[in-house]
């Protein structure tokens, strides 16, 4: 059984193989001529004396240079236990930086080419201002300062956070950094007692307070303390190429689940913050929950998801009656109908005409407004404005790119990579209304 089933890998070790092993990208990564010549000045380039694209570090390379800026201390590496004579696997190792968003420290485990990429987003001044002053960003001048909530005892929860003023819908409740970020396949393919001795290291080398801290958080699946604290409060972040780490941030880790929550995360490679926004208004004693599960599931089966983090859920939807759990549960089937439906025309494999996509949308709307499913219209969205296209209304389709452009903005924020869909969706349109107008002129002549 694999230790974190609650984060399935993005990329297999395989994959990862492959990708490191690529000639090419890998000679892009190791080579600091790469950089053009106006790149930004960085942190690597300008407070540790290290080219603007640094080399990767491991033990072996920081004995013969004798330094391993700008990390804190040499880093400490091991061996995957995959390897055999024609399969070599990258070694993972630890990495700490410090100062950190603050007065703060970050332990990284992951393959030197990787740690590599990320010295960028060490530099504190890449946090954009609007996140550098919020009250809850250790950022701040002075540090954390009445953030809009407080850390209390939750019954059958531990502890949680709970607004202690007003919060609006799309307020930043929260921004957080990591404490400790550590490679997904670590975990699959290096020992049991190696992996504990590298994580146990990772957290000895932060600040006493921030290690305090940590050993505060929840603990639920039990077995080994360091891994029951990961298991319990960690979340699937990706670093450098997209490739998937397991994140733990002190504060946001304290956000308790609900199936039916009412902020949501977002999360910046960039900057390696984690924003959590407000999806409604919030008011003061309420709890601040998300859902650890994705968002639309059956009962049974974020039941089945949930049991991967050790608890079984007592939120108001899951502690409903039989009966209103079956029609939470008919609705969200009936929205995964109407994502189909839309699909199958958006992609002409059905006929469909404009006035059953017209009533398939305003059905899901309601259904999502009835089940607090809002995010979901991220998808639907954009599969009613393709399937707009395909029925060739052009103004219904324009109306809802217009929305899901607006949406992405609000839940994908400054994140230009997350917002590429969005662009195909807008690009996909407006390539129909060439056609259109050319059909016209045509018409016309």
């Amino acid at each position: 059984m694999e230790l974190f089933q609650k984060f399935p890998s993005l990329f297999s070790w395989l994959v990862l193989l492959a990708i490191l092993k690529q000639p090419f990208l890998l000679a892009q990564l190791l080579d600091p001529s790469t950089c053009s010549a106006g790149s930004h000045k960085s942190l690597s380039g300008t407070q540790h004396g290290l080219p603007v694209c640094p080399l990767p570090i491991d033990e072996e390379s920081a004995a013969e240079t004798g330094t391993w800026a700008p990390w804190k201390r040499r880093p400490y590496c091991v061996e995957p236990f995959m390897q055999d004579d024609d399969v070599t696997g990258p070694e993972f190792c630890l990495y700490t930086f410090e100062p950190f968003r603050g007065d703060q420290a970050l332990s990284v485990v992951t393959t030197p080419v990787l740690a590599a990429t990320i010295v960028d987003a060490l530099d504190d001044s890449i946090v954009p201002p609007r996140l550098r002053v919020h009250p809850s960003n250790s950022l701040g001048e002075d540090g954390k300062i009445n953030p809009p909530f407080t850390i209390e005892d939750v019954s059958g929860k531990g502890k949680g956070l709970i607004a202690q003023r007003s919060i609006r819908k799309w307020d930043i409740v929260l921004v957080d950094h990591p404490a400790l970020l550590a490679h997904m396949d670590m975990f699959d393919v290096v020992g049991s007692e190696i992996r504990q001795d590298i994580l146990e290291q990772s957290l000895k080398q932060l600040p006493e307070e921030q290690r305090e801290e940590i050993w505060l958080l929840d603990r639920s699946m039990g077995g080994e303390p360091i891994e029951d604290i990961l298991r319990t409060n960690i979340f699937g972040v990706e670093l450098g190429l997209e490739i998937p780490h397991l994140g733990l941030f002190p504060i946001a880790s304290r956000i308790n689940h609900d199936c039916k929550p009412n902020v949501f995360w977002r999360y910046s490679v960039r900057t390696l913050a984690v924003e959590v926004i407000a999806m409604r208004d919030i008011e003061p004693g309420e709890e601040i929950t998300q859902s650890y599960v994705p968002l639309g599931l059956s009962y049974q089966d974020r039941a089945d998801d949930l049991n991967n983090w050790g608890f079984t859920c007592t939120c108001s939807l899951c502690a409903a009656s039989a009966q209103q759990r079956a029609t939470s549960d008919k609705n969200r089937q009936q929205l995964q109908h109407i994502y189909y439906s839309l699909n199958e025309g958006a992609s002409g494999r059905s006929n469909i005409t404009a006035a059953v996509v017209n009533d398939l949308a305003e059905e899901m709307e309601s259904l999502v407004r009835e089940e607090g499913l809002e995010p979901q219209l991220l998808v639907y969205y954009g599969v009613v404005a393709r399937a707009y296209m395909c029925v060739g209304d052009l103004g219904a389709a324009r109306r809802y790119v217009d929305l899901s452009e607006e949406l992405w903005m609000r839940y994908a924020g400054e994140e230009q990579d997350y917002l590429a869909g969005m662009q195909q969706l807008r690009h996909e349109l407006m390539e129909r209304e060439k056609m259109a107008v050319t059909d016209r002129k045509s018409e016309d002549a």
